[in-house]
């Protein structure tokens, strides 16, 4: 087994057999909540340096993640980058702005112009949010060395010819995705999971209070 997925199941990441809706309005029976691994800072820790190790050769000068799951996973990963190169590498973030693009603040594009940049991310399902983080490091002058996600949910969906940018992931994962109309679990009556997900909110579009 994957040694990220090994981590993902140890701090109980990993939920299945259930009804989920993803931000992307998907729907799917298996959910990896990245929240779940976040609090404990060994694992977290640990799938900072499982980057690191990857990308240790490839001179990179600074680690970029969208916000908000992608910030403490920045962080780790040029954590022990720093330590494995013997130099100091950049850990930054993008972060969300009102119609949903990946803006640089707080000066952090100065961190990454005319850098060698690692863009990561935690969990992929369509790729959009990366690809967003992507065209925010180009916009400031940035040089996107690789793309790497901790795990890749759709194999066929996001890849490197899909996304357009060199692409590698950790883990894969491959859930099997569904629209609301075709949602074989809507079908058979299978309850919304308002736990974990979009699915409270999912539910409130639809005229539903819970």
């Amino acid at each position: 087994m994957n040694k990220v997925i090994d981590i993902l199941k140890k701090v109980g990441a990993i939920t299945t057999d259930s009804h989920f809706v993803g931000t992307s309005g998907f729907h799917f029976d298996t959910y990896i909540n990245k929240d779940e691994l976040f609090p404990h800072t060994q694992e977290a820790s640990e799938i900072g340096k499982i980057f690191a190790e990857k990308y240790k050769d490839s001179l990179i000068d600074a680690v970029v993640a969208p916000a908000l799951g992608g910030i403490i996973l920045s962080q780790w990963t040029a954590y022990h980058l720093s330590k494995l190169t013997g130099r100091e590498v950049f850990g930054v973030y993008t972060e969300k702005t009102a119609d949903k693009e990946q803006v640089f603040t707080r000066g952090y594009d100065n961190y990454v112009k005319n850098k060698r940049v690692l863009v990561i991310e935690d969990i992929t399902t369509t790729g959009k949010s990366v690809m967003k983080t992507v065209r925010a490091v180009k916009d400031v002058g940035g040089q996107v060395v690789e793309v790497c996600v901790m795990v890749n949910k759709d194999l066929e969906r996001v890849n490197a010819e899909t996304l357009g940018v060199p692409f590698n992931s950790l883990a894969e994962f491959p859930v099997v995705l569904y629209t609301a109309e075709d949602c074989p679990l809507c079908k058979s009556g299978v309850p919304v999971n308002i736990t974990v997900g979009h699915g409270k909110q999912y539910l409130k579009s639809r005229g539903f209070s819970k």
